[in-house]
């Protein structure tokens, strides 16, 4: 199966890949010298990870999937980019962590690429816009968890999109195409490819993985951010707000679900 919108992104991604990678704001020497960049609500909600395998979906170049190695998880990261999956092997020899498994895949593409089932399935920071069918993403979900495992992802609000656009409805599911965007992370780098991103309400998320037969355990929502929306945002430990303060609406969402 070849999506040809999530191509696009593919291209666009193996770009954008290259200028993260050593980029200040990720923090490759401070991950190299023992920090760990795991953010504190994943922390806390996913639990104790050691002795217990855990599939990172969506892992750009790994240093959240080697960050639950660190934890004492046996991980395998996948992610569509083929220069995330090189960067990410890359980073597991420099951190020592050569038993850290990573395979180039598009999430939707992924059942039978892999001969193994897994206690957690982790997802998060600024990945569901990625994909465009929700259903496809929840039975691969089901597919590779173990009987008992269970998938967590905490991710940017979908309500989000009632404040960054004028025009974009919540309900609206219509991809969205853009060109000569800033990168998130670099805001003098322009992303000359089409990025292309859907919208799926928090309702869309749960119904997709209650559908393939997952049971919620929780929702959560948060008014705090996982990055700096405008340059004028500020932070305040793992978190970004803009600069007024927290919002009247959320800005993150966690969920997990068990097989």
């Amino acid at each position: 199966m070849t999506i040809e919108d999530h191509e696009k992104n593919r291209a666009a991604w193996n770009d954008m890949v290259v200028v993260h990678y050593d980029h200040p704001d990720y923090k490759l020497q401070e991950f190299l010298n023992g920090w760990n960049s795991l953010k504190e609500i994943e922390i806390k909600e996913v639990g104790n990870v050691t002795g217990k395998s855990l599939m990172h979906l969506m892992c750009q170049f790994g240093m959240d999937t080697l960050s639950w190695a660190r934890l004492g998880a046996k991980v395998f990261g996948v992610d569509i980019s083929d220069n995330s999956i090189k960067y990410a092997n890359i980073l597991k020899e420099k951190a020592d962590l050569p038993d850290a498994e990573f395979l180039r895949s598009d999430v939707l593409d992924l059942k039978g690429k892999i001969n193994k089932k897994f206690d957690i399935i982790f997802q998060s920071h600024g990945t569901l816009c990625w994909l465009s069918d929700l259903n496809k993403w929840a039975e691969v979900i089901a597919h590779y968890l173990k009987e008992g495992g269970f998938f967590y992802i905490v991710d940017g609000h979908p309500f989000e999109i009632m404040w960054l656009t004028d025009n974009k409805s919540y309900l609206d599911k219509s991809p969205v195409r853009t060109i000569g965007e800033k990168d998130y992370c670099d805001r003098n780098y322009i992303i000359n490819k089409e990025l292309v991103e859907w919208q799926h309400p928090l309702s869309e998320i749960i119904n997709s993985l209650i559908n393939a037969g997952l049971t919620i355990d929780f929702v959560n929502e948060y008014n705090k951010g996982y990055y700096a929306v405008e340059a004028d945002w500020y932070k305040v430990g793992d978190y970004w707000y803009p600069p007024d303060g927290p919002p009247r609406h959320p800005l993150l969402f966690s969920l997990k679900a068990t097989k």
